[in-house]
């Protein structure tokens, strides 16, 4: 959070579910003194877009959340730095961010065919050392977010596994 507080841009995660990480991110942003906004993005009816690069997820798991419970979350923690978006990303609210740069997106949709569109929809829009962090890499359960990140290893980038399943990738240019 600390890097990414020093770029300019907001803050992106698709994938809330009940909104834990996403509000860590907000609270730790506005410890930092950070003008950034943060962009919770979910369905909020479960995971979608799983296919036969999947072998555990088939659509609608993580269904036990709502925007509303997220929106408590906030409130709760008195975070003013948070908006919520609701659908399915970037299909059906991309379009209301796609002006906006990010230096950090935070992907967290278990799924191979999501986590290509979101990260294909945000590297654009990434500033230059701006992080892109894949939750559940490295995990057989989410084996199409491994083959994903691998797949999408770029010139302009540096990646980084760590050993409690995220892929961290920085935009170098």
């Amino acid at each position: 959070m600390r890097e990414a507080s020093r770029q300019d841009g907001d803050i992106l995660e698709v994938g809330v579910w009940r909104g834990g990480t996403g509000c860590l991110m907000a609270e730790r942003a506005k410890q930092l003194g950070s003008p950034a906004t943060v962009f919770l993005c979910d369905t909020f009816k479960g995971v979608v877009k799983a296919s036969d690069r999947d072998s555990h997820y088939h659509g609608g798991e993580h269904a036990d959340t709502s925007m509303e419970m997220v929106r408590q979350l906030t409130v709760n923690m008195g975070l003013a730095n948070v908006e919520l978006l609701k659908g399915i990303f970037p299909d059906e609210t991309g379009d209301q961010i796609k002006n906006r740069q990010f230096s950090l997106c935070h992907i967290d949709v278990d799924v191979y065919e999501s986590a290509k569109q979101v990260a294909q929809w945000v590297w654009p829009r990434l500033v230059s050392g701006g992080i892109i962090v894949y939750d559940d890499y490295g995990f057989s359960s989410c084996e199409g977010i491994t083959n994903l990140v691998n797949e999408r290893l770029q010139d302009c980038a540096v990646t980084v596994h760590n050993l409690n399943g995220h892929a961290i990738v920085v935009k170098l240019c």
